[in-house]
C-alpha cells in the first residue's frame, strides 16, 4: 500500500509532524500524544516541552508556507519536567491537561480571533499561564502514580479535572485548587508498589463517568435534614443530581462512586455484580473501561488479552450489600446497580506466523479505548500491536425498541459487534513493537489521526455511517413500512450476510526490516490463507447466490412478458375505444364551438339596441335613487299610519268595553264632533292608502 494512501489528510508533510516525530521516546509505549478539538489538532513536543497546535482544515501549499502560519507553539509559563503521556483538552477547549506518571500539569489556552481561527491572529509563539497539581504530593510519594485524567461534563466553567491515582483515590481540581478527595478503595502501602493489594488486583486502574442520574440521599444526609428540621432549619431535599464514577480494579471488579461536584459526601458501592457470571470475573488483567451514553448505558472493558466485555448498566431490583474491604475505614453501601454482560469481543493483538499461533507465543498488551464523538455507535482500541475499529450494535437495536410506541414489540438483540483490525503494527514475534504514541478523532470531514513510535504518521478517513453508504432509492423502501413476514430478506441483506468476515486483513506498517525470511513467508501464507477462507470462498457463496437469483429473475421475466403481451392486447382495445370516444368528442366540441358563435352574436346584437347616451342614464339612475328614497319615507310614514290606526282601534275596543259597563251618553254636539273627527281621519288615510298604492303602481313595488 502506498504512503500516499495512507496519509489522506497528507498531515506527514506538515512541519508540526516533523517536529513531534523527533521527539519520540526510544523506549516505545502506548499514549495518546494528540488530540483534536473542533478544527484545532494539539500535539506535545518532547524535546522542547511545549504544545503545537495547528489548523488542519485549512492544508497549506508550498508557496503559502512562508506567508501563513503552519502551526503555533504554546510555551508553558513555567518548566514541565514531566514526562508527559497524555493530551487532554477540556470540553469547551479553554484549557489542556498535560498528564504523566508522575503529575499532571493545566495549561490555559487563549482566545481565538482572525481569518484562520488560530489563537492570538496566528502569533506564533504564545506564553500560556499553566499550574501543576499537588506537585509537592509526588515529589514526597515516589510511589503515587497517574492512571487516569478526565475532565467532568458538567463542569460550568469547563474546569473540573478528576484524577485516579494508583492509591485508590480520585481528586478533584478546579483550576489550579483541590476540591475533593474521593477515596475509592484501600490505601495501598507507601514502600513502594509491591503490596498485597496489588498482588490481589484491588487497585483501580481506569475509571469514567456514566450519565447522571436522581438518587436518593445518603443516611447521614438524611439524619442531618431531619436534625435541621427539628431544629426549625429548612429541610433538605431528598432527592439530588449525582454522577455516578464508574470505577475499574485491575482484577475486574467494577466499584460506582455516587456524588454531585458540590459535595464531599460521597458514596462507594461495589463490587457490582456482574451477570451472568463466570469464573474469572470476566477478566483478570482489566485496563480500561469507557462508558456509551445510551439508555441504559453502555459500559466496555478491555483486558490486556484483547478481549472487550460489552455490558450494560442498569438498576437492580434490589440493593445487595458487598463484602468488608481490606481497609476498615471505606465505608461501602449495598449496591443499586447490576451490570449485564451481553457479548464478549476478542480482537487480534498483531498477525503472528503460523508456528507461532500456539497460547504461549500470545501477545498481551495494554488496550486503551476511546470514544467516537461521531457516531456513538462505534469506538477505538489502541494498543502496542495498531488500531481496532469496534461497532457495537446492539446499541441501535435498544434505541429502536425505546422508541417503538407497539406493546408488541420484542427487543431481540441478535446482532452482534464487529471488530475491524484498521492498522496492524506488529507482525511478527520479535519483542521490538511499534506502539500508538498518538490518536485523534477528526470531524467535518470525518477521519483518525495516527502517530506511531517508528515516526510514522497515518490518517485515514472514516464513515460516519454506514446507513449513509445505501442509495436513496433503496434508502426509501426501506423507510416504507412493509411487513417483514410478506416481503422477506431482501437479497441485499443476504448478501451482506455471506460477505460479513470474522477477519479482515489490516493495513500493515513498514516493519518487515527486522523479520527474517522465515517469518516473512510464515506472515505471507497467514495473509494468503485469510483472503482465501474470508474473501475468496465467501466472493464463490456470493457468485452462486447471484446465479440462482438471476435464474428466479429470468422465471420472473417470462412471466412478465407474457403479462405484457396480455396487457398489449388490451391496449389495442382501448386505443379504439378511445379513438372513437374521441371522434365523438370532436363532434361535440364542433357542435359547442357553434352554439358559442351564435350566442357571442345574439349578446353583440342586445348590446347595440342599448342607449348610447351616458348622461341619460345617470339621470335615470338619478330619478331611480329619488323614488326609491321616498317611497322608502312613504313606507315609513305608512307603517306610523298603522301603528296610530291599531293604537286607536284598541282604544275604541277599550271604550267601547267600558261604554258596555257604564252606559253614558254623550252629547249631541260632542258626538258630532267626534264622529266629524274621526270622518276627516279616516279620509286621510284613504287618501294616503291611494297615494301609496299610487306611487307603487309607479315604481313597481
Amino acid at each position: 500500500m502506498s504512503t500516499m494512501s495512507l496519509d489522506c489528510f497528507e498531515l506527514s508533510k506538515t512541519k508540526l509532524f516533523e517536529k513531534i516525530c523527533n521527539g519520540l521516546p526510544i523506549v516505545q509505549r502506548t499514549q495518546n500524544l494528540l488530540d483534536c478539538s473542533d478544527d484545532l489538532l494539539f500535539a506535545w513536543d518532547a524535546n522542547e516541552c511545549c504544545l503545537l497546535v495547528m489548523n488542519w482544515r485549512s492544508p497549506l501549499t508550498v508557496a503559502e508556507q512562508d506567508a501563513k502560519v503552519n502551526y503555533q507553539t504554546l510555551v508553558p509559563s513555567i518548566p514541565i519536567i514531566l514526562d508527559v503521556d497524555r493530551v487532554t483538552v477540556s470540553n469547551e477547549c479553554s484549557l489542556v491537561a498535560l498528564s504523566g506518571p508522575r503529575g499532571v500539569c493545566i495549561l490555559e489556552l487563549p482566545r481565538r480571533w482572525g481569518l484562520d481561527g488560530y489563537f492570538m491572529d496566528g502569533k506564533k509563539q504564545i506564553t500560556c499561564r499553566t499550574y501543576c497539581l499537588d506537585s509537592l504530593l509526588f515529589q514526597n510519594n515516589n510511589h503515587l502514580e497517574v492512571r487516569q485524567v478526565r475532565w467532568h461534563p458538567n463542569s460550568v466553567s469547563d474546569s473540573t479535572l478528576l484524577v485516579l491515582l494508583n492509591n485508590n483515590t480520585i481528586r478533584m481540581y478546579n483550576h489550579s485548587k483541590l476540591r475533593h478527595v474521593w477515596q475509592v478503595g484501600p490505601l495501598t502501602m507507601k514502600n513502594g508498589a509491591n503490596t498485597s493489594l496489588t498482588d490481589f488486583g484491588e487497585v483501580a486502574v481506569d475509571f469514567d463517568i456514566a450519565p447522571a442520574k436522581k438518587t436518593r440521599c445518603a443516611a447521614n444526609e438524611t439524619t442531618l435534614n431531619q436534625r435541621n428540621k427539628t431544629l426549625g432549619g429548612k429541610p433538605a431535599k431528598q432527592e439530588k443530581i449525582e454522577w455516578p464514577i464508574v470505577v475499574l480494579r485491575e482484577n475486574g471488579n467494577i466499584y460506582i462512586v455516587l456524588t454531585s461536584l458540590d459535595s464531599d459526601i460521597t458514596r462507594l458501592q461495589g463490587p457490582i455484580t456482574i451477570t451472568p457470571q463466570k469464573m474469572d470475573n470476566y477478566g483478570l488483567e482489566s485496563c480500561s473501561i469507557m462508558i456509551i451514553p445510551s439508555l441504559p448505558p453502555t459500559i466496555v472493558i478491555a483486558e490486556s488479552n484483547g478481549k472487550l466485555h460489552h455490558a450494560l448498566l442498569m438498576d437492580a431490583e434490589a440493593t445487595e450489600h458487598s463484602f468488608n474491604e481490606v481497609d476498615d475505614f471505606i465505608l461501602i453501601e449495598p449496591a443499586e446497580f447490576v451490570i449485564h454482560v451481553l457479548e464478549t469481543v476478542e480482537l487480534e493483538l498483531g498477525l503472528s506466523g503460523a508456528s507461532n499461533t500456539g497460547p504461549k507465543d500470545t501477545y498481551n498488551c495494554p488496550v486503551y479505548l476511546k470514544r467516537d464523538i461521531i457516531n456513538e455507535l462505534r469506538y477505538f482500541a489502541y494498543h502496542n500491536a495498531g488500531l481496532h475499529v469496534v461497532t457495537v450494535n446492539f446499541i441501535s437495536e435498544l434505541q429502536r425498541y425505546l422508541d417503538s410506541e407497539s406493546e408488541e414489540d420484542r427487543l431481540e438483540l441478535a446482532a452482534s459487534s464487529k471488530a475491524e483490525y484498521i492498522l496492524c503494527t506488529k507482525i511478527d514475534s520479535a519483542e521490538q513493537i511499534n506502539a500508538v504514541c498518538g490518536i485523534a478523532q477528526l470531524q467535518l470531514p470525518a477521519g483518525v489521526v495516527l502517530l506511531l513510535g517508528n515516526r510514522t504518521v497515518i490518517s485515514l478517513k472514516l464513515v460516519i455511517d454506514a446507513q449513509l453508504l445505501v442509495a436513496p432509492s433503496e434508502r426509501m423502501l426501506r423507510a416504507c413500512d412493509v411487513d417483514p413476514q410478506e416481503s422477506g430478506p431482501s437479497f441485499l441483506d443476504k448478501i451482506k450476510t455471506l460477505l460479513q468476515r470474522n477477519v479482515n486483513q489490516p493495513i500493515l506498517a513498514n516493519k518487515m526490516s527486522s523479520a527474517s525470511p522465515h517469518e516473512g513467508y510464515e506472515l505471507l501464507n497467514q495473509a494468503i490463507e485469510v483472503l482465501r477462507e474470508q474473501y475468496l470462498k465467501r466472493h464463490v457463496l456470493v457468485r452462486a447466490e447471484f446465479a440462482k437469483h438471476i435464474n428466479q429473475i429470468l422465471l420472473k421475466k417470462e412471466q412478465q412478458l407474457r403479462e405484457i403481451q396480455d396487457l398489449e392486447h388490451e391496449r389495442e382495445i382501448i386505443s379504439e375505444g378511445a379513438h372513437k370516444l374521441a371522434e365523438r368528442f370532436e363532434e361535440i366540441s364542433d357542435n359547442q364551438e357553434l352554439l358559442v358563435r351564435k350566442c357571442h352574436s345574439l349578446m353583440q346584437k342586445a348590446n347595440n339596441a342599448l342607449p348610447n347616451s351616458v348622461v341619460a342614464e345617470r339621470e335615470f339612475s338619478q330619478e331611480v335613487e329619488r323614488i326609491h328614497k321616498t317611497t322608502k319615507s312613504m313606507a315609513a310614514e305608512l307603517d306610523k299610519a298603522k301603528k296610530t290606526l291599531n293604537k286607536q282601534r284598541y282604544h275604541i275596543a277599550n271604550s267601547q268595553e267600558e261604554l258596555k259597563k257604564d252606559v253614558y251618553e254623550l252629547p249631541e254636539k260632542q258626538h258630532r264632533t267626534i264622529t266629524e273627527i274621526l270622518t276627516q281621519l279616516a279620509g286621510e288615510i284613504e287618501r294616503q292608502i291611494t297615494d301609496a298604492k299610487r306611487i307603487n303602481k309607479i315604481v313597481g313595488v
